[in-house]
């Protein structure tokens, strides 16, 4: 699909919801203008201004760069680029944090390095269709946010003024993913934090249900009577599906009161399953087994991730374990979807996982980074490019729609 055509799908969704625009006030990039003076008084009184920050960043670059200057614990490599970040950066390797562990997050990243695309331009694929259908839900492209949070303590936001001359906090971070991704097309995240309670929550929420159907959530693999009650919170928003990220579980040996997560056999996804009223989907899953599991429990579909290579050392990457795992689901004629996270960094990215298996991607790191330094239309920006991407990709692989991408489009060794 063409930027143009992008723009008009964009205009279409926009103006479908004039009235919820409207009774929403505000969009993340506009926050300093409706906000009253007073109110913006009180937050930069009581807020870190962030020397070299640029008003209303009308760029990637400039995105970025804001968002290098608001977080302590990542440096925001490549910020002329698309804000590559390969675990060798100066971040260090903290988890929770930006960082990753040992060789894990170097593994996703390079994993995609080592995938090379057969070059193809005797075609005439010129204008490749990038649209898809996740339960029920038509998006432009087969790309939403990763399932990101805690930039307050993970990152270093906590009390610093953000581009807008309010206080950065983390519903102004969760209304950049939703309402970005909602302005191109697809769906944004909103993500449940272990030492959330529920009415923190159902806070976040609120930008959810805002956006009627147009954006997910996710819940922490806490006891099944907190999933519950969260789930009923998720479907009182009005999301289409939710996901628990069972990658999570490792807190379980540092789990305190209120903060419990835990591993799930599939009796307990089962119970999850049959508790839901939308579509469940198990993130964290790295092997044929799991996966296979996840289908006996009923899962509407399953994340292939190692939660970006920040819970455990030594992980293989998770593109590496992806064919095995679509192979023996589709082999046992299930048709539960299988989505991928970890490593993925533009447009040609999102192509090479499609064409091992994936019907879709989760991208964190980018879309983090442009919520924090651009709000919804930094958020807005970072998708474009790597729509741009994706279908620059497509035409040089011959590929004419995303829904059925060849596996031959990936180059081997005779």
């Amino acid at each position: 699909m063409t930027d143009k055509k992008l723009d008009t799908q964009r205009r279409e969704f926009l103006s479908k919801s004039a009235l919820l625009a409207a009774t929403a006030g505000f969009t993340a990039m506009s926050t300093s203008a409706s906000a009253s003076p007073m109110a913006v008084a009180a937050s930069s009184t009581s807020a870190k201004a962030v020397k070299g920050y640029i008003p209303n960043p009308e760029n990637l670059k400039d995105v970025l760069t804001n968002a290098k200057k608001i977080m302590d614990t990542c440096a925001a490599c490549d910020i002329a680029g698309p804000g590559r970040c390969n675990g060798k950066g100066p971040c260090g390797e903290t988890v929770p944090g930006m960082g990753g562990k040992r060789q894990s997050f170097i593994n996703n990243v390079e994993a995609f390095e080592k995938v090379h695309f057969n070059l193809s331009t005797v075609h005439n694929v010129t204008s490749p269709v990038t649209e898809i259908e996740l339960f029920g839900v038509k998006l432009s492209m087969p790309i939403l946010t990763g399932i990101t949070g805690g930039l307050t303590y993970n990152m270093g936001a906590k009390g610093k003024l953000a581009f807008d001359g309010t206080e950065m906090t983390e519903a102004k971070f969760v209304r950049g993913i939703v309402e970005g991704a909602y302005q191109a097309g697809t769906l944004g995240w909103a993500a449940d934090g272990i030492g959330d309670p529920i009415e923190t929550y159902r806070e976040r929420l609120t930008v959810v249900k805002e956006f009627k159907g147009r954006a997910v959530a996710q819940i922490k693999p806490r006891t099944q009577k907190e999933i519950f009650e969260r789930i009923d919170a998720v479907q009182q928003a009005g999301a289409p599906f939710f996901a628990i990220d069972i990658d999570s579980a490792g807190r379980a040996a540092r789990a305190l009161p209120g903060r419990t997560v835990e591993p799930k056999d599939v009796k307990k996804l089962k119970e999850i399953v049959k508790y839901a009223k939308i579509p469940f989907i198990a993130k964290g899953i790295m092997t044929v087994e799991e996966a296979m599991m996840c289908v006996e429990a009923g899962c509407a579909g399953i994340v292939v991730s190692d939660h970006g290579g920040r819970v455990l050392s030594s992980t293989p990457a998770s593109l590496d374990v992806l064919p095995a795992i679509v192979k023996a689901v589709r082999d046992a004629n299930s048709d539960m979807a299988i989505l991928f996270d970890s490593g993925v960094r533009d447009g040609g990215d999102v192509l090479k996982a499609l064409a091992l298996g994936a019907q879709a991607v989760l991208v964190g790191r980018p879309f983090l980074r442009a919520s924090l330094g651009g709000g919804a239309a930094g958020v807005e920006m970072m998708f474009k490019k790597m729509h741009t991407d994706l279908v620059s990709s497509m035409v040089l692989t011959g590929v004419a729609n995303v829904n059925n991408v060849p596996k031959d489009i990936i180059y081997k060794e005779a």
